[in-house]
């Protein structure tokens, strides 16, 4: 029987699955300190072209994966040891799922004849995940390096989340020196055939929705067809789209014929009833995304060849109704005390295309989503996949970093107070490793004020287990970070937002009511009524 001798070096096996990553087209690999890691962890720092990332916890990790590669578009690693250290990666892998991002997760595992057995940080690992991805490869320990590239190859050729757990045998040390992999052009993937829907789309009066990330293809759709265009606040700019769209859409909806999904859809309630209660065609659907209701759905794009548009009048009709709407929309926002609106108005009014922004997919998106309008923001990123307000601080920095290491600007982080305690630790990062110019932007209203917003306001008890009031001093902890921060306590001040600033940075918009907010909310709500 093999033990856990040096029979098979895990320095080679090691070394190959670097060299699998590289070749998928993989160019960031985020790092969690562990010893049966490790072997991995010394690989990458050994790969010309692999650029490698550290945080001290592996939750951070997974989030800080999840944002670069929101940015790069490309498959990206992160690296843990083995016990439970995997089980943290498990909300970033679901939300990467969710949304279409390709994470590989790999947790460093010990050999299989030392599970169950009392073995310290051991556990059965293979199932960590299986919310987020079925695509599991366990590498054996006593396979040669060449059954471990056969086993990675066929599992990086499958689109979404990826989870490879490779099993270790001591010794964990480099058995001598590696220049890095050779490797070849990584292979094109097979792109989805494009949906044929002519018939289904013919004459009709439609609308497209799409997820930020999709607006390019949705709109070529909308183009094509003339019609108008809903995205999320991921989506900036293009001629179709309508301004707080979400909103507007409430004026049509007895006149909505047929709907046009591209991607994650359903940030607002209304775009949900919407889409829920109209034919449906969904192209560029998310993996993960396999209950969807449509009358057709493919993850291919939309074949555009063969449509063809309708009137003008059908279009134009929409952007009046939102010019009228957004009137009103500003004026009551110009008119109400500080609060989130503000914030994500000053923001959308004054980042420029060299600036990227982060928004927490709460209350935050949610504001982006009641003003949006065409703007010049370079990029404008959430996570959006399941709406979760953890690890929005990770994915900022991650997101952030990678924006910048290709010539992009200073960004930004739109989230509550709620979400920048739920992530304090992402602010936690060891020296040796470099930060983003990346300014904070806290909206300080103690408390959770989304739920505000919900059907729960007033009950008995709201506060205690809705409301939760922390009365913590924001400036204060965060300076203990060694953040520099401004704090806003009115509208005049709100301008400091948007700055330059080395490194991280943050503002904190102090005494923000979240009663006040909530019904400034249902007065927009309201207009379109």
């Amino acid at each position: 029987m093999l033990r856990r001798g040096a029979a098979v070096s895990s320095t080679a096996q090691a070394r190959t699955l670097v060299t699998e990553l590289i070749a998928a087209g993989v160019t960031d690999i985020v790092i969690a300190p562990g010893s049966r890691n490790g072997p991995i962890s010394l690989a990458a720092l050994a790969t010309p072209g692999l650029t490698t990332t550290v945080r001290i916890d592996e939750r951070s990790a997974g989030f800080t994966a999840l944002g670069l590669a929101k940015v790069t578009k490309r498959k990206t690693a992160v690296v843990v040891t083995s016990g439970t250290a995997g089980a943290h990666l498990l909300p970033a892998l679901i939300e990467a799922a969710q949304s279409g991002v390709e994470l590989i997760a790999i947790t460093a595992d010990r050999p299989k004849d030392l599970v169950n057995t009392g073995a310290n940080q051991t556990i059965e690992q293979l199932e960590l995940f299986l919310a987020a991805t079925k695509n599991v490869v366990d590498l054996d320990s006593s396979w040669p390096a060449d059954m471990w590239r056969n086993e990675i190859q066929l599992a990086l050729q499958q689109p979404g989340v990826i989870h490879l757990n490779p099993r270790f045998n001591e010794p964990l040390l480099p058995t001598d020196q590696w220049q890095g992999p050779e490797v070849s052009t990584a292979p094109n993937p097979v792109k989805p055939e494009k949906f044929v829907a002519t018939d289904l789309l013919a004459g009709k009066r439609g609308l497209v929705i799409c997820s930020g990330d999709e607006i390019n293809h949705a709109g070529e759709i909308a183009q094509k067809l003339n019609w108008p265009l809903i995205a999320e606040p991921t989506g900036t700019l293009h001629p179709n789209l309508i301004s707080s769209g979400a909103l507007v859409a409430a004026r049509f909806t007895d006149q909505v014929e047929i709907v046009v999904t591209v991607g994650r859809t359903g940030l607002a309630r209304g775009i949900n009833s919407l889409i829920n209660t109209k034919p449906r065609i969904a192209v560029k659907v998310p993996t993960a995304l396999t209950n969807v209701t449509a009358l057709a759905q493919s993850n291919g794009e939309l074949e555009l060849d063969s449509l063809s548009a309708i009137g003008h009048e059908w279009l134009n009709d929409w952007q009046d109704q939102a010019s009228e709407l957004r009137t009103k929309i500003d004026e009551l926002v110009s008119s109400s005390s500080l609060g989130g609106l503000d914030v994500a108005a000053t923001l959308l009014a004054n980042l420029k295309s060299q600036n990227l922004l982060h928004a927490a997919a709460s209350l935050s998106l949610r504001d982006l989503d009641y003003l949006m309008k065409p703007n010049s923001i370079g990029l404008i990123t959430a996570n959006r996949g399941v709406n979760g307000i953890d690890g929005i601080v990770a994915s900022a920095i991650g997101a952030a970093t990678a924006w910048q290491r290709t010539g992009g600007g200073q960004a930004y982080c739109l989230l509550g107070d709620v979400a920048l305690l739920h992530d304090l630790a992402s602010l936690t990062i060891p020296s040796t490793e470099s930060m983003p110019n990346l300014r904070l932007v806290v909206v300080d209203n103690n408390g959770g004020g989304v739920f505000s917003t919900i059907e729960q306001r007033g009950v008995t008890g709201f506060e205690r287990v809705f409301g939760t009031p922390h009365q913590v001093d924001l400036a204060n902890l965060l300076g203990g970070f060694g953040i520099a921060v401004t704090v806003i306590s009115n509208k005049a001040q709100l301008a400091s937002i948007v700055t330059d600033s080395p490194g991280l940075s943050a503002v904190v918009i102090s005494g923000v009511d979240r009663d006040t907010e909530a019904d400034l909310r249902k007065q927009i709500v309201n207009l379109t009524r």
